[in-house]
Protein backbone atom coordinates (compact mmCIF):
# COMPACT_ATOMS: atom_id res chain seq x y z
CA UNK A 1 0.00 0.00 0.00
CA UNK A 2 1.24 3.62 -0.69
CA UNK A 3 1.93 5.70 2.16
CA UNK A 4 0.94 9.16 0.42
CA UNK A 5 1.72 11.31 3.75
CA UNK A 6 5.64 10.04 2.91
CA UNK A 7 5.60 11.16 -0.92
CA UNK A 8 7.59 14.32 -1.53
CA UNK A 9 4.63 17.37 -2.66
CA UNK A 10 5.98 17.33 -6.46
CA UNK A 11 5.27 13.85 -6.93
CA UNK A 12 2.14 13.87 -4.79
CA UNK A 13 0.61 16.52 -6.87
CA UNK A 14 1.53 14.87 -10.04
CA UNK A 15 -0.06 11.26 -8.42
CA UNK A 16 -3.65 12.99 -8.12
CA UNK A 17 -3.31 14.69 -11.48
CA UNK A 18 -3.09 11.33 -13.40
CA UNK A 19 -5.41 9.72 -10.67
CA UNK A 20 -8.20 12.35 -11.52
CA UNK A 21 -8.13 11.89 -14.74
CA UNK A 22 -8.55 7.75 -14.69
CA UNK A 23 -11.87 6.18 -15.24
CA UNK A 24 -11.65 5.39 -11.34
CA UNK A 25 -10.93 8.93 -11.05
CA UNK A 26 -14.42 9.99 -12.05
CA UNK A 27 -16.44 8.99 -9.98
CA UNK A 28 -17.65 12.68 -9.13
CA UNK A 29 -18.63 13.18 -12.93
CA UNK A 30 -20.55 9.67 -13.51
CA UNK A 31 -24.04 10.02 -14.80
CA UNK A 32 -26.28 6.77 -13.82
CA UNK A 33 -28.05 5.18 -16.93
CA UNK A 34 -31.37 4.64 -16.64
CA UNK A 35 -33.42 2.30 -19.52
CA UNK A 36 -35.48 4.35 -21.76
CA UNK A 37 -33.05 7.18 -21.39
CA UNK A 38 -31.94 9.43 -24.23
CA UNK A 39 -28.81 12.26 -23.35
CA UNK A 40 -27.74 14.80 -26.21
CA UNK A 41 -24.82 16.14 -25.02
CA UNK A 42 -21.27 18.03 -27.10
CA UNK A 43 -18.02 17.01 -26.86
CA UNK A 44 -14.78 18.19 -26.93
CA UNK A 45 -11.65 16.33 -28.30
CA UNK A 46 -10.08 16.27 -24.93
CA UNK A 47 -12.73 15.49 -22.93
CA UNK A 48 -14.51 12.51 -21.26
CA UNK A 49 -17.84 11.73 -20.49
CA UNK A 50 -18.45 9.27 -17.47
CA UNK A 51 -21.65 7.13 -17.38
CA UNK A 52 -22.27 4.50 -15.38
CA UNK A 53 -24.40 1.73 -14.44
CA UNK A 54 -25.04 -0.77 -11.75
CA UNK A 55 -25.95 -4.49 -13.23
CA UNK A 56 -25.94 -7.74 -11.88
CA UNK A 57 -24.56 -11.08 -13.25
CA UNK A 58 -26.63 -12.24 -16.58
CA UNK A 59 -27.91 -8.70 -16.92
CA UNK A 60 -27.80 -6.65 -20.21
CA UNK A 61 -27.89 -3.20 -21.60
CA UNK A 62 -27.80 -2.46 -25.23
CA UNK A 63 -27.81 1.05 -26.78
CA UNK A 64 -26.26 2.88 -29.47
CA UNK A 65 -24.16 6.63 -29.25
CA UNK A 66 -25.00 8.55 -32.67
CA UNK A 67 -22.11 10.54 -33.79
CA UNK A 68 -22.68 14.10 -35.05
CA UNK A 69 -19.24 15.88 -36.23
CA UNK A 70 -16.67 14.10 -33.92
CA UNK A 71 -16.18 10.14 -33.99
CA UNK A 72 -16.10 8.95 -30.53
CA UNK A 73 -15.74 5.42 -29.19
CA UNK A 74 -17.03 3.80 -26.01
CA UNK A 75 -14.48 2.02 -23.40
CA UNK A 76 -16.70 -0.53 -21.12
CA UNK A 77 -15.06 -1.28 -17.80
CA UNK A 78 -15.74 -3.92 -15.53
CA UNK A 79 -16.41 -3.56 -11.74
CA UNK A 80 -12.50 -3.89 -11.05
CA UNK A 81 -11.90 -1.21 -13.56
CA UNK A 82 -10.53 -3.85 -16.26
CA UNK A 83 -11.26 -2.95 -19.77
CA UNK A 84 -14.13 -5.07 -21.01
CA UNK A 85 -14.27 -4.27 -24.22
CA UNK A 86 -14.25 -0.63 -26.76
CA UNK A 87 -16.88 -0.19 -29.61
CA UNK A 88 -15.67 2.06 -32.76
CA UNK A 89 -17.25 1.50 -35.46
CA UNK A 90 -15.97 2.40 -38.84
CA UNK A 91 -18.43 5.03 -40.21
CA UNK A 92 -16.42 7.99 -38.61
CA UNK A 93 -17.73 11.69 -37.88
CA UNK A 94 -21.32 10.66 -38.52
CA UNK A 95 -23.59 7.15 -37.57
CA UNK A 96 -24.15 5.08 -34.50
CA UNK A 97 -22.21 2.83 -32.19
CA UNK A 98 -24.10 0.47 -31.01
CA UNK A 99 -23.88 -1.51 -28.12
CA UNK A 100 -25.07 -4.85 -26.60
CA UNK A 101 -23.72 -6.01 -23.65
CA UNK A 102 -24.34 -9.03 -21.23
CA UNK A 103 -22.09 -8.95 -18.30
CA UNK A 104 -20.70 -11.60 -16.13
CA UNK A 105 -19.88 -10.07 -13.01
CA UNK A 106 -21.77 -8.03 -10.25
CA UNK A 107 -20.92 -4.70 -10.09
CA UNK A 108 -20.87 -1.13 -11.48
CA UNK A 109 -19.74 -0.81 -15.06
CA UNK A 110 -18.60 2.36 -16.62
CA UNK A 111 -19.15 3.88 -19.98
CA UNK A 112 -16.74 6.36 -21.02
CA UNK A 113 -17.28 8.32 -24.04
CA UNK A 114 -14.42 10.12 -25.85
CA UNK A 115 -12.56 10.40 -28.97
CA UNK A 116 -8.98 9.08 -29.89
CA UNK A 117 -8.55 11.77 -32.38
CA UNK A 118 -7.35 14.65 -30.22
CA UNK A 119 -6.83 17.35 -32.59
CA UNK A 120 -10.52 17.13 -34.20
CA UNK A 121 -13.56 19.69 -33.16
CA UNK A 122 -16.40 19.83 -31.12
CA UNK A 123 -19.25 17.42 -32.05
CA UNK A 124 -22.56 16.50 -30.68
CA UNK A 125 -23.72 12.78 -29.64
CA UNK A 126 -27.07 11.11 -28.77
CA UNK A 127 -26.47 8.43 -26.28
CA UNK A 128 -29.66 6.00 -26.32
CA UNK A 129 -30.05 3.65 -23.42
CA UNK A 130 -32.79 1.44 -25.40
CA UNK A 131 -32.78 -1.15 -22.78
CA UNK A 132 -31.40 -2.42 -19.15
CA UNK A 133 -32.83 -6.12 -18.87
CA UNK A 134 -33.06 -8.08 -16.05
CA UNK A 135 -31.31 -11.38 -15.62
CA UNK A 136 -34.92 -13.53 -16.17
CA UNK A 137 -35.61 -11.27 -19.12
CA UNK A 138 -32.14 -11.04 -20.91
CA UNK A 139 -32.66 -15.21 -20.44
CA UNK A 140 -35.50 -15.28 -22.59
CA UNK A 141 -33.70 -12.91 -25.16
CA UNK A 142 -30.99 -14.86 -25.96
CA UNK A 143 -32.77 -18.32 -25.97
CA UNK A 144 -35.38 -16.62 -28.45
CA UNK A 145 -32.23 -15.69 -30.57
CA UNK A 146 -31.12 -19.25 -30.17
CA UNK A 147 -33.97 -21.46 -30.64
CA UNK A 148 -34.92 -22.08 -34.03
CA UNK A 149 -38.06 -22.08 -34.18
CA UNK A 150 -40.99 -19.93 -32.44
CA UNK A 151 -42.90 -23.34 -31.41
CA UNK A 152 -39.29 -24.67 -29.32
CA UNK A 153 -39.57 -21.22 -27.60
CA UNK A 154 -42.84 -21.27 -26.41
CA UNK A 155 -42.63 -24.87 -25.39
CA UNK A 156 -39.39 -23.46 -23.48
CA UNK A 157 -41.03 -20.63 -21.79
CA UNK A 158 -43.71 -23.00 -21.23
CA UNK A 159 -41.73 -25.01 -18.58
CA UNK A 160 -40.95 -22.53 -16.81
CA UNK A 161 -44.01 -22.57 -15.15
CA UNK A 162 -45.85 -25.92 -16.04
CA UNK A 163 -42.87 -29.04 -15.48
CA UNK A 164 -45.70 -31.07 -17.48
CA UNK A 165 -45.25 -29.43 -20.90
CA UNK A 166 -42.91 -31.62 -22.09
CA UNK A 167 -44.55 -34.91 -21.61
CA UNK A 168 -48.11 -33.14 -22.96
CA UNK A 169 -46.08 -32.04 -25.91
CA UNK A 170 -44.71 -35.73 -27.00
CA UNK A 171 -48.05 -37.00 -26.20
CA UNK A 172 -49.63 -34.80 -28.64
CA UNK A 173 -47.00 -35.67 -31.16
CA UNK A 174 -46.69 -39.74 -32.10
CA UNK A 175 -44.81 -38.55 -35.31
CA UNK A 176 -41.33 -37.34 -33.66
CA UNK A 177 -41.23 -34.62 -36.01
CA UNK A 178 -43.06 -31.39 -36.94
CA UNK A 179 -43.37 -29.18 -40.02
CA UNK A 180 -43.28 -25.48 -40.14
CA UNK A 181 -42.75 -22.73 -42.51
CA UNK A 182 -39.70 -20.51 -43.13
CA UNK A 183 -40.36 -16.70 -43.86
CA UNK A 184 -39.34 -15.46 -47.15
CA UNK A 185 -38.76 -19.26 -48.60
CA UNK A 186 -41.32 -20.84 -50.69
CA UNK A 187 -38.99 -24.07 -52.03
CA UNK A 188 -38.25 -25.16 -48.96
CA UNK A 189 -39.61 -25.67 -44.86
CA UNK A 190 -37.95 -26.46 -41.70
CA UNK A 191 -38.82 -29.87 -39.99
CA UNK A 192 -37.94 -29.92 -36.16
CA UNK A 193 -37.20 -33.66 -35.40
CA UNK A 194 -37.43 -34.38 -31.36
CA UNK A 195 -37.25 -37.11 -28.90
CA UNK A 196 -36.52 -37.53 -24.95
CA UNK A 197 -33.55 -40.00 -24.87
CA UNK A 198 -32.51 -42.16 -21.70
CA UNK A 199 -31.03 -40.92 -18.76
CA UNK A 200 -27.86 -42.68 -20.48
CA UNK A 201 -27.86 -41.30 -23.32
CA UNK A 202 -24.50 -39.09 -24.16
CA UNK A 203 -26.25 -37.39 -27.19
CA UNK A 204 -28.85 -38.21 -30.02
CA UNK A 205 -28.28 -38.31 -33.96
CA UNK A 206 -30.80 -38.47 -36.96
CA UNK A 207 -29.93 -40.20 -39.91
CA UNK A 208 -32.25 -39.44 -43.40
CA UNK A 209 -33.13 -36.62 -45.35
CA UNK A 210 -31.17 -34.14 -47.31
CA UNK A 211 -27.63 -33.83 -44.35
CA UNK A 212 -26.48 -37.10 -45.69
CA UNK A 213 -24.05 -37.32 -42.48
CA UNK A 214 -26.43 -36.67 -39.93
CA UNK A 215 -27.53 -34.71 -37.63
CA UNK A 216 -26.60 -34.23 -34.18
CA UNK A 217 -29.22 -32.96 -31.57
CA UNK A 218 -29.16 -30.83 -28.54
CA UNK A 219 -31.20 -30.13 -25.67
CA UNK A 220 -33.67 -27.85 -24.91
CA UNK A 221 -32.37 -25.62 -22.26
CA UNK A 222 -33.06 -26.80 -18.73
CA UNK A 223 -35.51 -29.50 -19.97
CA UNK A 224 -35.41 -33.07 -21.29
CA UNK A 225 -36.33 -32.91 -24.84
CA UNK A 226 -34.16 -32.95 -27.09
CA UNK A 227 -34.23 -31.74 -31.30
CA UNK A 228 -32.65 -31.04 -34.09
CA UNK A 229 -34.29 -29.22 -37.49
CA UNK A 230 -33.15 -29.32 -40.89
CA UNK A 231 -34.41 -27.38 -43.83
CA UNK A 232 -36.10 -29.37 -46.49
CA UNK A 233 -37.64 -28.95 -49.45
CA UNK A 234 -41.08 -28.56 -49.82
CA UNK A 235 -41.12 -31.67 -52.80
CA UNK A 236 -39.68 -34.23 -50.39
CA UNK A 237 -40.27 -37.43 -49.21
CA UNK A 238 -38.03 -39.94 -46.64
CA UNK A 239 -37.52 -41.84 -44.07
CA UNK A 240 -35.94 -40.74 -40.73
CA UNK A 241 -34.36 -42.39 -37.61
CA UNK A 242 -32.83 -41.12 -34.16
CA UNK A 243 -29.81 -43.39 -32.38
CA UNK A 244 -29.72 -43.20 -29.18
CA UNK A 245 -25.64 -42.79 -28.06
CA UNK A 246 -25.50 -44.56 -24.47
CA UNK A 247 -22.66 -44.32 -21.94
CA UNK A 248 -22.94 -46.52 -18.62
CA UNK A 249 -20.29 -46.44 -15.92
CA UNK A 250 -19.98 -49.03 -13.70
CA UNK A 251 -17.76 -48.85 -9.89
CA UNK A 252 -18.24 -47.25 -7.46
CA UNK A 253 -16.50 -43.81 -8.96
CA UNK A 254 -17.80 -45.22 -12.47
CA UNK A 255 -14.11 -46.48 -13.21
CA UNK A 256 -15.60 -48.79 -16.11
CA UNK A 257 -17.25 -47.66 -18.81
CA UNK A 258 -19.39 -49.18 -21.70
CA UNK A 259 -20.93 -47.48 -24.56
CA UNK A 260 -23.63 -48.80 -27.14
CA UNK A 261 -25.53 -47.28 -29.77
CA UNK A 262 -29.35 -47.65 -30.08
CA UNK A 263 -31.77 -47.14 -32.30
CA UNK A 264 -34.19 -45.27 -30.53
CA UNK A 265 -37.35 -44.76 -33.31
CA UNK A 266 -38.12 -44.88 -36.75
CA UNK A 267 -40.31 -42.11 -38.78
CA UNK A 268 -41.28 -40.61 -42.27
CA UNK A 269 -41.45 -37.11 -43.88
CA UNK A 270 -44.02 -36.17 -46.10
CA UNK A 271 -42.73 -32.53 -47.42
CA UNK A 272 -46.87 -31.56 -48.34
CA UNK A 273 -45.48 -30.64 -52.39
CA UNK A 274 -44.26 -34.56 -52.32
CA UNK A 275 -45.09 -36.10 -55.64
CA UNK A 276 -48.45 -37.70 -55.46
CA UNK A 277 -48.63 -41.49 -55.05
CA UNK A 278 -51.90 -41.80 -56.65
CA UNK A 279 -52.18 -45.77 -57.45
CA UNK A 280 -50.92 -46.92 -54.12
CA UNK A 281 -53.82 -47.18 -52.63
CA UNK A 282 -57.23 -50.00 -53.31
CA UNK A 283 -59.73 -48.06 -55.31
CA UNK A 284 -63.17 -49.58 -54.67
CA UNK A 285 -64.23 -49.19 -58.08
CA UNK A 286 -61.67 -50.63 -59.45
CA UNK A 287 -61.97 -54.68 -60.20
CA UNK A 288 -59.14 -56.58 -58.60
CA UNK A 289 -56.68 -58.92 -60.46
CA UNK A 290 -55.77 -62.56 -58.76
CA UNK A 291 -52.52 -63.12 -56.85
CA UNK A 292 -51.79 -67.19 -57.19
CA UNK A 293 -48.29 -67.73 -54.61
CA UNK A 294 -46.62 -70.64 -55.94
CA UNK A 295 -43.44 -72.08 -56.46
CA UNK A 296 -41.01 -72.85 -59.16
CA UNK A 297 -38.60 -75.70 -59.28
CA UNK A 298 -35.38 -74.78 -60.84
CA UNK A 299 -32.64 -77.06 -62.35
CA UNK A 300 -30.25 -74.49 -62.65
CA UNK A 301 -30.63 -73.13 -59.16
CA UNK A 302 -31.26 -76.93 -58.10
CA UNK A 303 -34.01 -75.42 -55.55
CA UNK A 304 -37.89 -74.63 -55.39
CA UNK A 305 -37.85 -70.98 -55.58
CA UNK A 306 -41.34 -69.33 -54.49
CA UNK A 307 -42.89 -66.82 -56.51
CA UNK A 308 -46.27 -64.81 -56.61
CA UNK A 309 -48.28 -64.52 -60.23
CA UNK A 310 -50.86 -61.19 -60.01
CA UNK A 311 -53.24 -61.85 -63.04
CA UNK A 312 -55.77 -58.91 -64.29
CA UNK A 313 -58.84 -58.63 -63.64
CA UNK A 314 -60.94 -60.82 -65.74
CA UNK A 315 -57.93 -62.48 -67.48
CA UNK A 316 -58.49 -63.45 -70.90
CA UNK A 317 -56.47 -66.47 -71.94
CA UNK A 318 -56.82 -65.45 -75.87
CA UNK A 319 -55.36 -61.90 -75.19
CA UNK A 320 -51.69 -61.67 -75.23
CA UNK A 321 -50.13 -59.87 -72.16
CA UNK A 322 -46.72 -57.78 -71.11
CA UNK A 323 -44.75 -59.43 -68.57
CA UNK A 324 -43.54 -58.04 -65.55
CA UNK A 325 -41.05 -59.87 -63.25
CA UNK A 326 -40.19 -58.02 -60.32
CA UNK A 327 -37.29 -59.01 -57.47
CA UNK A 328 -38.08 -58.74 -53.68
CA UNK A 329 -41.49 -60.48 -54.35
CA UNK A 330 -41.89 -60.34 -50.40
CA UNK A 331 -41.05 -56.33 -50.32
CA UNK A 332 -43.61 -55.64 -53.51
CA UNK A 333 -46.91 -57.35 -52.58
CA UNK A 334 -46.74 -60.81 -52.39
CA UNK A 335 -49.70 -61.15 -49.56
CA UNK A 336 -50.81 -57.32 -50.89
CA UNK A 337 -50.20 -55.78 -47.03
CA UNK A 338 -46.13 -55.05 -48.00
CA UNK A 339 -44.18 -51.81 -48.70
CA UNK A 340 -45.17 -51.94 -52.40
CA UNK A 341 -48.52 -53.12 -52.93
CA UNK A 342 -47.62 -54.25 -56.98
CA UNK A 343 -50.76 -55.95 -57.41
CA UNK A 344 -52.80 -52.76 -56.32
CA UNK A 345 -50.69 -50.83 -58.41
CA UNK A 346 -50.83 -52.92 -61.57
CA UNK A 347 -54.81 -53.18 -60.96
CA UNK A 348 -55.10 -49.13 -60.89
CA UNK A 349 -52.90 -48.51 -63.95
CA UNK A 350 -54.51 -51.09 -65.92
CA UNK A 351 -58.17 -49.84 -65.24
CA UNK A 352 -56.68 -45.80 -66.08
CA UNK A 353 -55.25 -47.51 -69.61
CA UNK A 354 -52.53 -46.02 -68.67
CA UNK A 355 -50.54 -49.55 -69.43
CA UNK A 356 -51.60 -52.57 -71.83
CA UNK A 357 -52.81 -55.37 -69.97
CA UNK A 358 -49.89 -57.28 -68.07
CA UNK A 359 -48.80 -60.59 -65.69
CA UNK A 360 -46.82 -59.72 -63.22
CA UNK A 361 -44.86 -62.27 -61.40
CA UNK A 362 -42.82 -61.48 -58.20
CA UNK A 363 -39.74 -63.52 -57.30
CA UNK A 364 -39.35 -64.11 -54.00
CA UNK A 365 -35.43 -63.48 -52.33
CA UNK A 366 -36.07 -66.13 -49.46
CA UNK A 367 -33.00 -65.09 -47.62
CA UNK A 368 -30.87 -64.83 -50.82
CA UNK A 369 -30.67 -61.56 -52.14
CA UNK A 370 -27.39 -60.57 -52.02
CA UNK A 371 -25.98 -63.30 -53.37
CA UNK A 372 -28.41 -64.11 -56.20
CA UNK A 373 -29.09 -60.35 -57.55
CA UNK A 374 -25.60 -60.05 -58.08
CA UNK A 375 -25.16 -64.01 -59.58
CA UNK A 376 -24.87 -64.87 -63.36
CA UNK A 377 -26.68 -68.10 -62.64
CA UNK A 378 -30.07 -66.50 -60.82
CA UNK A 379 -30.04 -64.07 -64.25
CA UNK A 380 -29.85 -67.51 -66.21
CA UNK A 381 -32.68 -69.24 -63.76
CA UNK A 382 -35.09 -65.70 -64.76
CA UNK A 383 -34.28 -65.82 -68.69
CA UNK A 384 -34.02 -69.37 -69.59
CA UNK A 385 -36.46 -70.71 -67.20
CA UNK A 386 -38.89 -68.80 -65.44
CA UNK A 387 -39.83 -66.43 -68.41
CA UNK A 388 -40.21 -69.48 -70.99
CA UNK A 389 -42.36 -71.59 -68.24
CA UNK A 390 -44.22 -67.92 -67.75
CA UNK A 391 -44.95 -67.64 -71.29
CA UNK A 392 -46.34 -71.70 -71.54
CA UNK A 393 -48.68 -71.14 -68.58
CA UNK A 394 -50.09 -67.93 -69.53
CA UNK A 395 -50.74 -66.04 -72.91
CA UNK A 396 -47.58 -63.69 -72.61
CA UNK A 397 -46.04 -61.70 -75.94
CA UNK A 398 -43.21 -63.69 -77.42
CA UNK A 399 -41.33 -60.13 -77.97
CA UNK A 400 -38.40 -59.01 -75.98
CA UNK A 401 -39.99 -54.98 -75.81
CA UNK A 402 -42.92 -56.75 -73.98
CA UNK A 403 -41.52 -58.29 -71.16
CA UNK A 404 -40.19 -55.45 -67.96
CA UNK A 405 -37.52 -56.74 -65.64
CA UNK A 406 -37.74 -54.63 -62.51
CA UNK A 407 -35.92 -53.91 -58.63
CA UNK A 408 -34.32 -51.77 -55.93
CA UNK A 409 -31.73 -51.44 -55.16
CA UNK A 410 -29.55 -54.84 -55.76
CA UNK A 411 -32.51 -55.73 -57.90
CA UNK A 412 -31.86 -52.83 -59.75
CA UNK A 413 -28.17 -53.54 -60.54
CA UNK A 414 -30.18 -57.52 -61.29
CA UNK A 415 -32.48 -55.92 -64.00
CA UNK A 416 -29.48 -54.39 -66.10
CA UNK A 417 -27.06 -56.87 -65.62
CA UNK A 418 -29.50 -59.85 -66.50
CA UNK A 419 -31.18 -57.40 -69.62
CA UNK A 420 -27.02 -57.26 -70.92
CA UNK A 421 -26.96 -61.08 -70.59
CA UNK A 422 -30.29 -61.45 -72.19
CA UNK A 423 -31.47 -58.93 -74.03
CA UNK A 424 -32.72 -61.62 -76.36
CA UNK A 425 -35.83 -62.59 -73.83
CA UNK A 426 -35.69 -59.13 -72.12
CA UNK A 427 -36.02 -55.52 -73.42
CA UNK A 428 -36.91 -52.97 -70.83
CA UNK A 429 -35.66 -52.79 -67.32
CA UNK A 430 -36.85 -50.92 -64.10
CA UNK A 431 -34.39 -49.27 -62.22
CA UNK A 432 -35.50 -48.17 -58.68
CA UNK A 433 -32.06 -46.71 -56.77
CA UNK A 434 -29.95 -49.53 -58.69
CA UNK A 435 -26.65 -50.26 -56.69
CA UNK A 436 -24.39 -49.60 -59.64
CA UNK A 437 -21.40 -49.39 -57.39
CA UNK A 438 -21.18 -53.29 -57.02
CA UNK A 439 -18.17 -54.86 -58.46
CA UNK A 440 -19.30 -58.53 -57.63
CA UNK A 441 -15.24 -58.74 -56.46
CA UNK A 442 -13.38 -59.89 -53.77
CA UNK A 443 -12.31 -56.58 -53.42
CA UNK A 444 -16.02 -55.08 -53.11
CA UNK A 445 -16.51 -51.14 -53.32
CA UNK A 446 -17.06 -49.75 -50.41
CA UNK A 447 -20.83 -49.34 -49.98
CA UNK A 448 -20.90 -45.58 -49.87
CA UNK A 449 -17.25 -44.43 -51.13
CA UNK A 450 -16.65 -46.71 -53.97
CA UNK A 451 -12.93 -46.76 -55.47
CA UNK A 452 -13.56 -48.10 -58.66
CA UNK A 453 -16.65 -48.33 -61.37
CA UNK A 454 -19.25 -50.83 -60.53
CA UNK A 455 -18.76 -53.74 -62.99
CA UNK A 456 -22.02 -52.98 -65.03
CA UNK A 457 -21.03 -49.77 -65.99
CA UNK A 458 -17.78 -50.81 -67.63
CA UNK A 459 -19.58 -53.96 -69.11
CA UNK A 460 -22.33 -51.08 -70.79
CA UNK A 461 -19.19 -49.09 -71.96
CA UNK A 462 -17.71 -51.96 -73.73
CA UNK A 463 -20.60 -53.52 -75.52
CA UNK A 464 -22.30 -52.79 -78.07
CA UNK A 465 -25.49 -51.19 -77.84
CA UNK A 466 -28.49 -53.70 -77.40
CA UNK A 467 -32.43 -53.55 -77.90
CA UNK A 468 -32.56 -52.59 -74.00
CA UNK A 469 -35.37 -49.47 -72.98
CA UNK A 470 -34.71 -48.37 -69.45
CA UNK A 471 -36.45 -46.37 -66.73
CA UNK A 472 -34.19 -45.38 -64.21
CA UNK A 473 -34.54 -42.83 -60.93
CA UNK A 474 -32.50 -42.61 -57.75
CA UNK A 475 -32.87 -40.33 -54.59
CA UNK A 476 -31.16 -37.13 -53.78
CA UNK A 477 -30.54 -38.07 -50.17
CA UNK A 478 -29.03 -41.49 -51.66
CA UNK A 479 -25.80 -42.16 -49.96
CA UNK A 480 -23.77 -39.69 -52.28
CA UNK A 481 -20.93 -41.48 -54.78
CA UNK A 482 -22.02 -44.75 -54.33
CA UNK A 483 -25.64 -44.26 -55.42
CA UNK A 484 -26.51 -41.40 -56.46
CA UNK A 485 -23.19 -40.48 -58.22
CA UNK A 486 -22.88 -44.19 -59.92
CA UNK A 487 -26.39 -43.93 -60.93
CA UNK A 488 -25.62 -40.92 -63.09
CA UNK A 489 -22.46 -42.22 -64.54
CA UNK A 490 -24.92 -45.12 -66.03
CA UNK A 491 -27.29 -43.13 -67.27
CA UNK A 492 -24.41 -40.89 -68.96
CA UNK A 493 -22.58 -44.26 -70.11
CA UNK A 494 -26.01 -45.04 -71.31
CA UNK A 495 -26.97 -42.41 -73.30
CA UNK A 496 -23.65 -42.13 -74.87
CA UNK A 497 -24.20 -45.82 -76.52
CA UNK A 498 -27.11 -44.21 -78.00
CA UNK A 499 -29.84 -46.19 -74.86
CA UNK A 500 -33.40 -44.85 -74.69
CA UNK A 501 -33.10 -43.70 -71.29
CA UNK A 502 -35.69 -42.18 -68.73
CA UNK A 503 -34.00 -40.67 -65.90
CA UNK A 504 -35.17 -39.47 -62.46
CA UNK A 505 -34.59 -38.18 -59.40
CA UNK A 506 -36.62 -37.49 -56.31
CA UNK A 507 -35.97 -35.84 -52.91
CA UNK A 508 -35.83 -38.61 -51.07
CA UNK A 509 -33.52 -41.40 -49.82
CA UNK A 510 -33.15 -45.42 -50.05
CA UNK A 511 -36.26 -46.57 -49.07
CA UNK A 512 -39.81 -48.00 -50.08
CA UNK A 513 -41.29 -44.98 -49.25
CA UNK A 514 -40.30 -43.43 -52.24
CA UNK A 515 -40.07 -46.62 -54.59
CA UNK A 516 -43.68 -47.26 -54.08
CA UNK A 517 -44.63 -44.13 -56.10
CA UNK A 518 -41.82 -44.59 -58.61
CA UNK A 519 -42.63 -47.88 -59.93
CA UNK A 520 -46.08 -46.90 -61.65
CA UNK A 521 -43.71 -44.07 -63.27
CA UNK A 522 -41.38 -46.47 -64.48
CA UNK A 523 -43.85 -48.71 -65.84
CA UNK A 524 -46.16 -45.46 -68.00
CA UNK A 525 -42.37 -44.43 -69.23
CA UNK A 526 -41.71 -48.13 -70.56
CA UNK A 527 -45.12 -49.63 -71.85
CA UNK A 528 -47.22 -46.92 -71.35
CA UNK A 529 -47.17 -45.58 -75.10
CA UNK A 530 -48.52 -48.83 -75.88
CA UNK A 531 -51.85 -48.28 -73.76
CA UNK A 532 -55.27 -49.40 -75.35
Amino acid sequence: MINYTKLPIPILILFTFIFSNSVSGQTASESELISGEVINKTIAADEQHVYAAELKNGMALMGKVVQQGIDVVIDIYKPNGQLLKQIDSSNGTEGDEPFDITVNQSGKYKFVIHSLEKDSKKGVYTLDVEQILSLSENTKRFTKRELPTETLYNLWESSLTNPQVIDTFMANHPEKHIIEPIEGDDKNMLVTYFCVPHGNTEYVMLSGGPDFLGLRFQQLPNTKLHFVTQKVPKDARFNYGFNYFNLDKVGPNGEIETRNVLHAYDGTVEMPNAPKQIYIKERENVAKGTLLSTSFQSKILNEERKITIHTPANYNLKEAHDLLVIFDGEAYGANRRTRIPTPTIMDNLMADKKIPRTITVLVWSMGKRGKDLISENFGDFIATELIPWMRSEYNIHPESDKVILAGSSRGGFAASFIALNHSDVIGNVLSQSGSYWIKGTADENHWIYPEDNGKLINEYMNSERLPIKFYMDVGLYDAGASMLGMNRQFRDILKLKGYEVDYQEFKGGHNYVNWRGTLSDGLISLIGAKAE
